[in-house]
């Protein structure tokens, strides 16, 4: 692990506004997504050598919204199986550099982890393994396509509005699950009103 002062301002700065539940694209390095996450200082257990497993899960969407079709794509990822690990990233698959960066997470080759604490951080690669009979990049495409050319606040509020269907990250897994599922491919279309998803 290495203290965070390696880093650069805007990462620095980034850590310490990030919360526990958040998941934050980076860039991709040489076909190689990289996310950040933020764990407790009192788990230093979780960035120990070889200590670390890791899971992510996308679900994709269409919501109809204000007249407008959002496309979006949220992805979890759980450390070492533990429901008091899972982080929540929101990519708004209309903005290319997003789509992009989703786009390589769903290659289901490989990713990184910056996982950092207040003070400390370290970076984490790991091999994704997919066994499944459709391309989660082609749907991821397909997504995008059904969009219409909406304002990125709309987008946000999309986002919001989805993880905020359960009280945990651990029941929005499971909500994702239900309304996502591997064996729909991981996509659902559904409306939206302002108030909750029908």
């Amino acid at each position: 692990m290495n203290p965070n002062t390696d880093l650069p301002q805007n990462l620095q700065d980034l850590i310490a506004n990030l919360s526990s539940v958040q998941a934050v694209p980076l860039n991709t390095e040489q076909g190689i997504p990289f996310l950040i996450i933020k764990i407790p200082e009192a788990h230093p257990e979780l960035l120990e050598d070889n200590a670390v497993t890791c899971e992510f899960k996308p679900s994709i969407f269409n919501i109809i919204y204000k007249e407008d079709t959002i496309a979006l794509c949220i992805v979890q990822i759980r450390l070492n199986g533990s429901d008091s690990h899972i982080h929540t990233a929101a990519y708004d698959l209309n903005n290319d550099k997003q789509f992009s960066d989703c786009h390589a997470l769903l290659a289901m080759k490989q990713y990184g982890l910056l996982v950092a604490t207040e003070t400390r951080h370290a970076f984490l690669q790991f091999d994704t393994r997919f066994s499944g009979d459709f391309d989660p990049q082609e749907v991821l495409s397909e997504a995008r396509a059904k969009a219409t050319d909406y304002d990125p606040i709309l987008f946000s509020e999309i986002a919001y509005g989805l993880t905020m269907q359960a009280g945990s990250p651990a029941a929005l897994w499971d909500y994702l699950e239900s309304v996502a599922p591997f064996k729909h491919q991981w996509y659902a279309a559904m409306a939206m009103q302002a108030e909750k998803v029908e």
